[in-house]
């Protein structure tokens, strides 16, 4: 305290003298500037403490080693300069102190902080720049941008009555943190209601009530504690089953059918959720909400038909495919959109392919889903037969794919001439069930004729030794030009199992 008190002396003391210094200038003629001492000459880069000069104005440890020119001049040494790194220790009545007063020679430097010399007032708090300035210390810093309104009751409060905990940074504050909450514990936000300077036993005017909820129709008519009973703000629902609770089964959307200006009448369009048409105009609302379960139909949810009537035909849902609501018995159903009844399937009962009813479920649209694979497994029927009786065959059309036909065998010749056993894919009948082979050897006539005329061939001879002139084609077509090399056989023609040479080429002996 000796300290703090010697420090206020030395202040009032300086302040007392740069008055006087005032007064004697205002009164005194300035004939010009004041002389400044010249300095002798030194050389470049001599340090003001090199031997012989100032070497004797050396500072202690841990002072010694700085640069002089960092704190004084040329023109006196008295006179320093120095800038503090913290600011706060150039303002105020510190610059007027001097630096001994702080800095002792020989002794480390200063911690730093007003505690260092100042003792602290407030207890713990010795943040003493966040509320003070260095000018005076009754001179307090404007409140923190974010702080609470001090006005109304706050501001005759001490800063230590809310901050009486000394602690960094200071934790933000709510109304609710000195004066607890009120209108039920959820409500926290007092300023949205309530203003510092007008006090808390009125609300703010012109209080937004439509930023919560809205008070138009019958609302508008009602007093504020027919909603907020014993004080309760903040807490009441929005929506309308908040207060009046669900109607109709569950329902809990009320403003589809009603309006804050009266419940009754309603609003309600049913065609916007299932139109009535039909026979379903005539029936009374219990016939498909009993006990006034409008949330829930009697099927429990599904618009479909089969919610109320169940699944027909085996299993099919998509009623209005063949019905209509004007009554079930007629029936707007087209077999053809599916499949085209004609000829024999037209004069056949539904049951022969819809068993048991069951129209969701059937075999196929295939012939082959009902009457099965025939001839081998040959699938595509109408190729060779109608619908009208498959007894009536259309004129086949042999596959050149498979064997060109030449008018002897083709239509209107039966089938089976070649496929006895009406087996289309399975190997025919040999040729020579019905021919005669003009030629001894080879039996498989197909390996070389077609069955168009015995002329038209299409084996191909295999190479012979000596290359070209050796091939089938060299000597023409048959007979002619295989007798070159398989002479005759009589009146068994050509004989493919031995052939010669001599025909073309003589014998000669070595």
């Amino acid at each position: 305290m000796a300290r703090k008190s010697a420090v206020w002396l030395i202040g009032f003391s300086f302040i007392i003298a740069a008055v006087v210094l005032a007064g004697c200038t205002a009164s005194s003629t300035v004939k010009g500037p004041p002389v400044t001492p010249k300095h002798p000459a030194f050389a470049a880069g001599q340090a003001c403490d090199a031997a012989g000069c100032h070497d004797k104005f050396k500072h202690q440890q841990p002072y010694a080693g700085q640069q002089c020119d960092l704190c004084h001049n040329l023109t006196n040494w008295s006179h320093v300069t120095y800038h503090h790194r913290d600011a706060t220790f150039d303002n105020g009545m510190h610059p007027l102190l001097g630096c001994s007063y702080c800095h002792t020679e020989g002794q480390p430097l200063p911690t730093g902080g007003c505690g260092t010399c100042h003792d602290a007032p407030h207890g713990g708090w010795t943040q003493c720049t966040s509320c003070h300035t260095t000018l005076a210390w009754d001179l307090r810093k404007p409140a923190p941008h974010g702080h609470l309104s001090l006005l109304g009751g706050h501001s005759s409060l001490t800063c230590l009555e809310c901050h009486s905990t000394p602690k960094e940074p200071v934790k933000p504050r709510q109304c609710v943190d000195c004066h607890n909450t009120h209108h039920t514990p959820t409500v926290s936000d007092c300023q949205d209601c309530h203003d510092p300077a007008l006090g808390w036993d009125h609300a703010k005017p012109g209080f937004p009530h439509s930023v919560f909820f809205k008070l138009v129709g019958a609302h508008k008519k009602l007093d504020c504690t027919q909603c907020h009973k014993n004080g309760v703000f903040g807490v009441l629902p929005r929506v309308c089953v908040g207060c009046h609770g669900s109607h109709h089964g569950g329902l809990t959307d009320c403003a589809e059918c009603h309006t804050t200006t009266s419940f009754i009448p309603s609003t309600f369009n049913h065609s916007s959720v299932f139109p009535l048409t039909g026979r379903h105009r005539s029936l009374s609302c219990s016939e498909c909400h009993p006990h006034n379960r409008f949330a829930q139909n009697i099927g429990h949810g599904s618009t479909a038909c089969v919610a109320c009537h169940g699944p027909h035909h085996g299993g099919l849902t998509k009623c209005a495919s063949c019905h209509t609501t004007a009554g079930f018995q007629f029936t707007t159903f087209r077999h053809t959109r599916v499949f085209p009844l004609v000829g024999t399937h037209a004069k056949i009962a539904c049951t022969a392919c819809h068993a048991h009813g069951a129209y969701a479920h059937v075999k196929g649209t295939h012939c082959v889903n009902c009457h099965g694979v025939h001839h081998g497994n040959q699938t595509q029927c109408q190729n060779c037969h109608t619908p009208t009786t498959f007894a009536t065959t259309l004129p086949i059309v042999h596959p050149d794919s498979a064997v060109p036909l030449g008018p002897s065998h083709a239509w209107p010749n039966p089938c089976t001439r070649c496929h006895p056993s009406n087996v289309f894919n399975t190997p025919t009948t040999p040729c020579s069930s019905c021919h005669t082979a003009p030629h001894v050897g080879p039996t498989d006539c197909l390996t070389c004729h077609w069955p168009t005329v015995w002329s038209d061939t299409h084996f191909t001879h295999p190479d012979m030794p000596g290359g070209a002139p050796h091939t089938s084609t060299s000597f023409g077509g048959y007979p002619t030009g295989c007798a070159h090399c398989h002479p005759g056989g009589g009146s068994d023609g050509v004989d493919f199992t031995d052939y010669t040479c001599i025909e073309c080429h003589a014998f000669v002996h070595p």
